[in-house]
Formats: C-alpha cells, sequence, structure tokens
C-alpha cells in the first residue's frame, strides 16, 4: 500500500509537563565516572581509527587531483609516514595503559610477596 492510498493517522495530544517536573542536570548530581584502562585503550583506537580513515580519504582525493606521478608518490608518502607515526604513538599510548593497569593490579599482590619473602630471609 501507499501513502496516498492510507488513512491519515490520528494526532496524539499530550500535555506539557510542568517545569519543577523536570529532572536536574545531570552533571551536578553524578560524581565523573573514572574510566577503566580498556575504555580508554578503547577510545585511543577509536580515535586513531576515525583519523586514518579521514587522513586516508583526504590523501586519496589529493593524488586523484595531483598533476603529476612525482607529487601523488609526495603526497602518498607523507601521509604513510604519518600515518605510521600516528600508528606507532598509539600502540605506545596503549603500552603504556596495559604496564599500568597490570602494576595496579598485582600492587597488592606484591606488596604481600615482599612482606612473606623478607619474613623467610630474616628466619
Amino acid at each position: 500500500m501507499t501513502e496516498a492510498t492510507t488513512a491519515p493517522k490520528a494526532k496524539k495530544t499530550t500535555k506539557a509537563k510542568p517545569a519543577a517536573a523536570k529532572k536536574p542536570a545531570a552533571s551536578k548530581a553524578a560524581p565523573k565516572k573514572v574510566k577503566t584502562p580498556i575504555e580508554l585503550a578503547q577510545g585511543i583506537i577509536t580515535e586513531l581509527t576515525r583519523t586514518n580513515y579521514e587522513e586516508t580519504v583526504e590523501t586519496a582525493k589529493a593524488v586523484m587531483k595531483s598533476g603529476d606521478i612525482r607529487s601523488a608518490v609526495e603526497l602518498q608518502s607523507e601521509f604513510v609516514r604519518a600515518s605510521l607515526k600516528r600508528n606507532i604513538d598509539a600502540a605506545r599510548e596503549i603500552n603504556e595503559l596495559a604496564v599500568s593497569a597490570v602494576r595496579e593490579a598485582t600492587a597488592p599482590y606484591a606488596a604481600k610477596f615482599t612482606e612473606a619473602f623478607e619474613k623467610l630471609r630474616a628466619a
């Protein structure tokens, strides 16, 4: 059936809510949530993917508009250099997150192990 042959739907009427019924702003009520290392890594990867995609599209457009092979190769070389640097920086950042997360997770165990080892050594 097409829209021209269907009957128009009746409009629903709703009453406006009074101003007092509105909820207060969330920023005042809820404390800021601390992100986990995995959430931070996901953010880094998402941003990296977005940036790489946008740069790829821009470079492809520039290469297509370039007048000669030399300028096209230069554009692609610069893109590869920038992309490689961006990817290495993101990998380094994720590595630092992972190392700090492992250190934080194992800190209580390391302290207990050190304490037990010192007691054993003293005996």
